[in-house]
């Protein structure tokens, strides 16, 4: 598995802890594809430092230890699965509509 996703975040940020439960959410669905680290940023600023992180939430995904993609700030699930699944090798779910009395 050469997939990891890292949540950078802080315990005193509302966003952050709003953010935590979509983060378990997608890791759960994706479990087998990626591993996630949590990352406290005032524990770890020697990690926060290293990939350039100023702020959480953030979320990078890394592939071999070496980020190909990352989202700052609040987001929700959709954001997070249309930036990091086709990159895990996902195709877009499609959603097809029937329309009740369409022609």
């Amino acid at each position: 598995m050469s997939h990891v996703l890292v949540f950078f975040h802080s315990a005193t940020c509302g966003h952050s802890r709003r953010m935590d439960s979509v983060v378990d959410h997608f890791m759960r669905t994706h479990r087998g594809r990626l591993k996630v680290a949590k990352v406290e940023l005032t524990e770890r600023s020697d990690l926060a430092q290293r990939f350039h992180v100023e702020s959480g939430p953030t979320l990078l995904l890394l592939e071999n230890l070496q980020e190909v993609a990352r989202l700052e700030g609040r987001r929700t699930l959709p954001d997070i699965k249309e930036v990091f699944e086709p990159l895990l090798g996902i195709e877009p779910a499609t959603v097809s509509v029937e329309l009740a009395g369409a022609c």
